[in-house]
């Protein structure tokens, strides 16, 4: 029977049941697909599909990303828009039917160039996806999704959990190309990390904290015997950048109007400018180390000072670490914050900018045409609103 009723973000967020459900009469087209998995934490994934009959009768199947990088409503919205550019016949030239779009061996083909890979780099790749990717290889990249992805990493992602993170990392080099020649919305491995259970890859990372302790190290952090100390380690927190970037800063650079730091490119690791959309809590820092600055009488532009004027140590807030007990780093601080991000379901790419990682990635970074400031308003408000929860 078909369903009459709209979808409710509750039923969303619960249903676990695998299965195709419309979102009622007016819903142009969209679907929610729950699928099994054998490695998700819920026991399934959830993508948004819509589908629309196009002027000449067939339907038009297009993957609008996954739940619940894409909320219900976002859905809706990329729904509507699908309805309108099928349509409208806009679709023509990118539409992602499987007639129409490239299947995914065919955008293979076309990143090898883009890449500029040598011989034995093309055969690696080549060998790797026909091996343990071939059920893909010959599916339009549109109708791709996360619930795929999972399905043909499951047999390798613990078991050989280098070759599977090497096959994850090349699909999403791939969807990236789909997403920036307009056949597909999203990229759909975003998502496919956090649903997969951790494997056994044991790097070397700086000590962090899980983001659920993170609460709790601010406010202790308050009884320190050094309060710029602490207003410097609630600034990177706030705006996840590295320490030099946060303790150098000067007033100049803020502009409170706009709620924006900008950091010029001598002081960024990538050496360009980064804007960093300041948060109420960030904001809150600021004000807070001014108002400290002024009562110890230190007269100096930057705005985390020593008692002489000078920038405070970089290991300032590690010594406070040791202090306390406290078991982190704070190049830690900015894993815990895109831990939580992505936990939180925002799209990595917005996480990477957030964080400005330098893409090594030759054909993502290529496509990256903006830094993202609008779209980071919201996550480093919602990041600061949780760090003072």
């Amino acid at each position: 029977m078909p369903n009459h009723r709209p979808l409710t973000a509750p039923f969303v967020k619960s249903c676990r049941a695998p299965g195709r459900y419309g979102d009622g009469r007016g819903s142009k087209g969209l679907r929610l697909v729950v699928s099994q998995s054998n490695v998700a934490v819920t026991g399934v994934t959830k993508s948004w599909v819509a589908e629309v009959r196009g002027a000449d009768g067939r339907r038009v199947a297009r993957g609008l990303g996954s739940y619940p990088a894409v909320s219900l409503s976002e859905a809706r919205k990329l729904a509507a828009g699908n309805y309108v550019a099928v349509k409208s016949g806009a679709m023509a030239a990118r539409a992602t039917s499987s007639t129409s779009a490239p299947t995914l061996a065919l955008a293979l083909d076309a990143v090898i160039p883009l890449r500029k890979m040598k011989p034995e780099t093309v055969r690696d790749w080549r060998s790797s996806l026909d091996r343990h990717a071939v059920e893909l290889m010959g599916m339009p990249v549109g109708v791709i999704t996360s619930a795929h992805i999972i399905k043909i990493l499951e047999p390798i992602w613990q078991p050989k959990p280098a070759l599977g993170r090497k096959i994850l990392q090349r699909l999403a080099v791939l969807m990236d190309w789909a997403k920036a020649n307009n056949h597909r919305v999203d990229n759909p491995c975003d998502s496919v990390r956090a649903a997969l259970p951790k494997n056994d890859h044991q790097a070397a990372h700086h000590r962090a904290l899980a983001w659920v302790d993170l609460p709790a190290a601010l406010q202790l952090a308050q009884s320190y015997r050094r309060p710029m100390a602490v207003r410097l380690f609630e600034f990177v927190v706030a705006t996840a950048v590295r320490i030099n970037e946060a303790r150098a800063v000067t007033w100049s650079e803020i502009d409170v109007g706009t709620q924006v730091w900008t950091v010029p490119a001598e002081r960024m690791k990538a050496g360009r400018v980064h804007r960093v959309p300041l948060s109420h809590f960030a904001l809150g820092v600021l004000e807070n180390a001014r108002r400290l600055a002024e009562r110890e009488g230190i007269a100096s532009e930057l705005v985390f000072p020593t008692a002489s004027g000078k920038p405070l140590h970089r290991n300032a807030p590690i010594k406070m670490f040791v202090e306390l007990g406290i078991d982190t780093t704070t190049h830690g601080l900015r894993s815990t914050f895109s831990d939580w991000a992505i936990e939180a379901g925002y799209d990595s790419m917005t996480v990477h900018r957030a964080t400005a990682h330098e893409d090594r990635n030759s054909v993502r970074a290529a496509y990256q045409r903006t830094d993202r400031l609008e779209e980071r308003r919201p996550l480093m408000q919602a990041w600061g609103e949780f760090v003072v929860s």
